[in-house]
């Protein structure tokens, strides 16, 4: 039976270099992602990435498909090769190793093995955690979010999937806090966007397309994911961005699920008003703002609350919300 964790100091080594164990920083239902020291081949200096382990033998187990790893992969890849956008977290490399009672071996191969096969993603180590950590200290804490800060989140988010969007022709279809990185970069916090298993490629923005089955996280899944509607697949993308803002405007008070259901009631039956949250979560998905207009409009406001230091910063975020 393969350890369900790898320890420090343990190494991996994939075509491109090696990797040492530093630390787990994360773990998730197929695997878990490790701080490593990667070392290029013919290079001496080695720099800090995160390595991802997918466990496909549990994911078997689980019934779900290879293909969604293959995809994540492809996509990162694919994205990598000409993106500059900061908001999107950066493919390094990838393999597969076989595992074995004992310890690792190599098994840089295809994906044909059915059985005790890890897949490894390198990519972009952010420091600073994720989002959903982020939002857990401000409830623990009982501190809100700065309205400046929150309209700064959502503009680095909105930035990174409008790239998606327009330059790519992908939806997420997975936009949660956890799914959110954060770096460190230039002395400031750097939003990316990672965990691309679940994206969708649509060949075009206005296209209206079915949900071929249920997908996403349903705390941030938008009616029509939640309930397979037709609809053009990049509002499910804004939708979620409507209820993370939300969640930063409300800590320190938890999102939980009467919360959830309060705000799909209402908006089932028409009953938000005209805020800007809204323009992200209305009834009519075509009615939803673009990640474009998001992008500019929370750039522009975070610059507002920038300027106005003496702003009640608690009137402020409950009217965004409201």
């Amino acid at each position: 039976m393969q350890s369900s964790t790898m320890d420090t100091g343990n190494t991996l080594k994939s075509p491109k270099g090696v990797y040492k164990i530093n630390k787990i920083v994360g773990k998730g239902g197929y695997g878990e992602v490790y701080l490593t020291d990667y070392t290029a081949k013919n290079t001496s200096n080695s720099e800090q990435v995160a390595l991802k382990k997918i466990d496909l033998h549990e994911m078997e187990k689980k019934k779900c498909k290879k293909e969604e790893c293959k995809k994540e992969v492809k996509v990162m890849k694919e994205i990598s090769k000409s993106s500059t956008n900061q908001h999107i977290v950066k493919y390094l490399d990838s393999f597969i190793r076989k595992a074995y009672t004992g310890g690792l071996f190599s098994c840089i191969a295809g994906m044909k093995s059915p059985n005790h096969e890890n897949l490894y993603i390198a990519m972009d180590y952010c420091s600073h955690g994720d989002l959903s950590n982020k939002i857990k200290a401000n409830v623990g804490s009982g501190t809100q979010f700065d309205p400046e800060i929150i309209y700064d989140y959502i503009y680095q988010i909105a930035d990174g999937i409008n790239e998606l969007h327009v330059k790519y022709k992908i939806a997420h279809r997975d936009l949660k806090p956890a799914n959110i990185l954060i770096a460190w970069e230039n002395g400031k916090e750097v939003l990316k966007i990672s965990d691309f298993g679940l994206v969708k490629v649509i060949e075009s923005l206005s296209r209206i397309q079915s949900h071929s089955k249920w997908c996403g996280t349903e705390f941030y899944m938008s009616p029509e994911q939640r309930d397979s509607i037709k609809c053009r697949f990049t509002v499910v993308d804004i939708w979620a961005i409507g209820i993370i803002f939300y969640e930063l405007c409300i800590a320190p008070k938890r999102l939980d699920n009467d919360e959830m259901d309060d705000i799909r009631e209402k908006v089932k039956n028409d009953q938000r008003d005209t805020t800007w949250l809204n323009k992200m979560i209305a009834k009519d998905p075509n009615k939803r703002m673009s990640a474009e207009r998001v992008h500019n409009e929370a750039r522009s406001k975070s610059y507002f609350y920038r300027l106005q230091n003496g702003v009640s910063k608690s009137r402020a975020i409950y009217t965004v919300a409201a």
